[in-house]
Parts: C-alpha cells; structure tokens; sequence
C-alpha cells in the first residue's frame, strides 16, 4: 500500500565508508560500485553484531536506480563481487599507506524479494572502525553511470574540506582507476579516462572537481585535484537529512528500535500516515498491558499485515464527520450570501428599470395615461395582479415582468440585466443564480 510516500527519496542518502575502501583499486563496473555502497549503507548500523544484512531487492534497486525487473542482471552483478578480490591501499593523510587483499562479499542469496549477504568480520571492522571516514553521497552515486566517475567522486568528495586531494604518482591514479596498463601516455588517459570523469562529476555530483599535474621535465609524473562545493546541486539538498529521515514517523520507528533500513523500507511501502496508525496502537495496546510478548514484534506484525486501531478508526470517522460538517456550513453561508446579492441585485435592477418607465409615464398627457393604464390592466390575467399593479403602479414587484415587456412593446428603450450590471458595477442577477445552483448542487451531495 503506497500513501503518502510513493517513491525512493533519492536526493540526500549519505554513507560514512572508510577511507581504505574508498581508495580500493578493484575492477568493478558502476552498478557494482552501485551495489558495493548501497549495500554497506543497509548493514552499517549493525556490521558487528549482525552476521546476515537482509535488504528488499526493490529498495535496493531504488536505492541504486536500477530497473528491479531485472533480478537476473542483478544476482550477476552480485556474484562479480562475491568473485572479486579488492585490493586496499590505505593512503592516510601523511602520506604512509599499506596494502591489504579481500573479498568484498562472503555470501548473497536472494530470495522471495529479499536480498542477504554476509561481510568476512575482519573486513566488517575495518569498515566500521571510526577513524578516517568519508562521506559518500548514494543519491550522487546512482545519477554517476561511468565506473571512472563514481571512482573520481569517491577519492574526491572527502577532501572538500581541505580543498585538495594529496598528489597521486601515476602509477597509483591509473591503479586506483583500475586502468593499470593501460593509456600509459597521460594525454590519452586524461582524453579518455579523466576528462569524461570530471565532466560527469561536475555535471552530477554535489562537488565541482579540477585538474592539476605535476611534472618532471616535460612529461607529466603525477596529478592532483582541486575540490569544491558545487553551488548548483548544493541547492538540492544534498545533505544528511531527507524527506524520510526527518519525519516524525520515521524518528518514532528509530525510537522503538527499528533499524533505519527497515524504517526507511515500511515508510517508503506504507507511508507516513500509516505508519504513526500502527505506532499509536503499539503504544496504546502496550500501556494497556495488551501486548504480551515483544513490543517491537507487536509493530513489525502491525506495518506489515496492516493491523487495525479501531480508536483510530473511531477518531478518523469524527473527523471526517467534523470537517464535511465545516464544508457543509461553509457552502451554506456561501449560498446565503449569494442569496442576499442576488435580491440586492434584483431590488436595484428593478427600481432602476420602473425609474425609466415613470419617467417616460410622466412625459404621456392625461389622457394617454388614462389610455395606457387602462390597456395594461386589460392584459393582466387574473384580479390579483390588477389589484397588486393597482396598489403598487409601475414600481410594482408582482407585475415586474409584464410591465417590462409592455412598454418594450411600446417603443421605450430598457436595458438588459447584464447591460445595467455592467453600468453600476454589479453582478448580473442570473449569473448570480447560476453560482446558487452550483454550490446548492454541492450542498446536495452531503449526506445528512
């Protein structure tokens, strides 16, 4: 059931990775880098003391930007991995560095849309070690679709603090983008690997990066690279929070012990409405004494087979009832007010119109009076309106209509609703009682 959340939030993901395996030389396509990143996002919380991570394949592919229709393509990217021997050169602020060899991943199964895997431990704790991290941004990593740019950024991203990265020897540069051998002139390896890299990096990414060599003679012997914030992309809001993490729903789930994978996961499937219905029932039925066994067992069976809070249900009718009750009352008045204009209008348009036939009664002799009165009276069909014309005259609100058409008839000139509207700055009386309709045909719709 998709709510309020209907999409993967993919603009502020951020991962802390070790600064070793981020200058991992390892040649792994971009959706294996993809993959390597996402997936140490999902198990970071728990990478030495949970054994097996399990993430949704679909969240995965999201996370990603994957077509999750594709799972074959996918168990292939993951066994390249498994296959993978990566190589750690730790290069640390002052220059030491060390070399270290391992699998990436020990063992993935996919299974009824849920995918496990499983980090050797020792390479579990070099990954969670808090010394040296750096900030990887997975939103900048699945907009990158050249395995050189997602390198690029990754070695880039966290010097943007100091504003430079160390210099690299070539040796080492052609290495860390696992094109070792190869383009061992440097104006092919900056035409065909480093140019396209940057461009992609500056076009995509939240940092703007830029070339810097250093030569020995005339030939190029190492380079370095400028690095700072990209002013565009830092206005979309690339940073540690997202639209997920700073909702309410998703920080009470992190309050009830929920891991910040699963959160995310039942926030993106089931939306933020949802999820506060399950937590309030979790909370009122454990303050009850209701909830026998684990509380969070109680929440995960409640998000997931959709338990039902019939307080809740109770609350949300009221307020259902409570807010037509307000729509009703508020097209009411809308109507009454429309009412009142519509008679204001009505009233003007026909002391105004009986204003123009007493002038033009006024101007007739005694004797065409006499004429004229007489010959209107003649055409009234029944004692009620003479009597009514003969209390009220030419003002008279009864005979309204037919006075009008009797002295159009005669000659004499009268204006139509929308032309005296139109002079005196009002609303024409049947455009006004075509807004009454309209709103009363909303009004029908409510039921009482």
């Amino acid at each position: 059931m998709s709510r309020a959340i209907k999409k993967y939030s993919n603009d502020r993901q951020i991962l802390k990775k070790h600064v070793s395996a981020i200058h991992a030389v390892a040649d792994l396509t971009a959706l294996q880098r993809k993959l390597v990143n996402a997936l140490l996002y999902n198990a970071y919380d728990n990478l030495l003391t949970v054994r097996d991570h399990k993430i949704s394949t679909r969240i995965l592919c999201e996370m990603i930007g994957f077509d999750s229709k594709n799972i074959s393509y996918l168990k292939e990217a993951l066994v390249g991995i498994m296959e993978t021997v990566m190589q750690f050169d730790i290069m640390e602020d002052d220059g030491e560095q060390s070399w270290e060899a391992m699998s990436l991943l020990t063992y993935v199964k996919v299974q009824g849309g849920t995918c496990t895997y499983r980090y050797e431990q020792s390479l579990a704790e070099k990954l969670f070690h808090p010394d040296i991290y750096s900030k990887i941004n997975l939103s900048v990593l699945r907009n990158l679709r050249s395995s050189h740019a997602l390198v690029l950024y990754e070695n880039c991203n966290r010097y943007i603090g100091t504003g430079q990265t160390p210099v690299w020897d070539l040796e080492i540069f052609r290495k860390l983008m696992a094109v070792e051998g190869r383009y061992k002139e440097f104006k092919f390896l900056k035409r065909d690997v480093i140019m396209p890299a940057m461009k992609e990096v500056n076009s995509h990414s939240n940092i703007l990066v830029d070339l810097l060599t250093v030569r020995k003679g005339r030939a190029v012997a190492a380079l370095q690279f400028t690095v700072k914030t990209n002013p565009q992309l830092a206005l979309l809001g690339m940073e540690e929070d997202d639209e997920i993490s700073s909702s309410e729903a998703y920080k009470a789930l992190l309050k009830q012990g929920v891991s910040k994978t699963l959160a995310r996961s039942w926030m993106l499937e089931h939306g933020e409405e949802y999820v506060l219905d399950k937590i309030d029932l979790t909370n009122s039925l454990a303050a009850s004494g209701n909830i026998k066994h684990s509380k969070a067992g109680f929440l995960k069976s409640a998000i997931e087979e959709d338990y039902h809070n019939e307080n809740a249900v109770k609350k949300k009718a009221l307020e259902t009832a409570q807010a037509t009750k307000v729509e009703r009352e508020k097209l009411e008045h809308q109507v009454e007010a429309l009412k009142m204009a519509q008679r204001e209008a009505e009233t003007s348009f026909r002391r105004s119109t009986a204003e123009i036939v007493e002038e033009a009664y006024e101007k007739l002799s005694g004797t065409q009076k006499e004429a004229v009165t007489a010959e209107f009276l003649r055409s009234l069909s029944s004692r009620v309106y003479v009597d009514a014309f003969k209390s009220g005259g030419w003002k008279d609100r009864l005979n309204f209509l037919d006075i009008r058409k009797f002295w159009e008839v005669r000659g004499l000139s009268l204006p139509s609703p929308s032309d005296w509207a139109q002079k005196n700055g009002s609303q024409e009386p049947e455009i006004i009682k075509a807004k009454i309709d309209e709103l009363e045909a909303q009004l029908n719709k409510f039921v009482v």
